[in-house]
């Protein structure tokens, strides 16, 4: 039973943060197939995975993944994108083509919607941040030079906000052995940003 020290069994993030951890790792191990990656956080793997910056707290009842997806996308349709498509039975959004600006200001609006749980306090996002960047350093010193340094962002088009390695165009070839071999050696970095 998890007793909120970190000190217990049970899951500190809801389910979809913990998979975008393991998203972020298991892009940075084996090409995202090595961990069960969310749906949405496969397609991270090539411009970048999204770690959370909320945890568990949504408490009985609170919004699934699913349901928090199911009100963005009500949102977005009530704020001027009348054809925004519900999400997938994971919560996962296919949102094709260019993004309008009408687009981008109803997820300036609505995006809030997609990050189920307590936020973190900015003590516990100044440690994520610090883990992420030490990972990223890792990375680098273990033979992935182009690694990218963590950034927070606010949510893309159905992503919801937290921090991300933008690794699209950096030509970074995942599924090599030296990515593989440095993620390995990383892991535990990635994973301590949790809290």
């Amino acid at each position: 039973m998890n007793d909120g020290s970190g000190r217990g069994r049970g899951p500190r993030w809801p389910r979809f943060r913990r998979a975008a951890a393991r998203a972020m790792v298991a892009c940075a191990t084996v090409a995202c197939a090595a961990v069960a990656c969310a749906a949405v956080l496969v397609a991270a793997c090539g411009s970048g995975a999204v770690v959370g910056t909320s945890r568990p707290g949504s408490g009985p009842g609170g919004p699934t993944r699913v349901q928090a997806a199911l009100a963005y996308a009500r949102c977005m349709r009530s704020h001027g994108v009348p054809d925004f498509p519900d999400p997938d039975a994971s919560g996962n959004f296919n949102v094709p083509g260019a993004v309008t600006s009408q687009e981008t200001a109803a997820n300036h609006v609505c995006n809030r919607l997609l990050n189920v749980g307590t936020p973190l306090n900015a003590a516990q996002t100044q440690h994520a941040l610090r883990q992420l960047v030490r990972y990223a350093r890792c990375m680098r010193a273990h033979g992935v030079p182009g690694f990218p340094d963590p950034q927070l962002t606010s949510g893309r088009i159905g992503v919801p906000g937290g921090f991300t390695f933008d690794t699209a165009g950096r030509g970074l070839d995942q599924k090599s052995p030296r990515y593989q071999a440095a993620a390995r050696a990383c892991q535990s970095l990635a994973t301590h940003a949790k809290g």
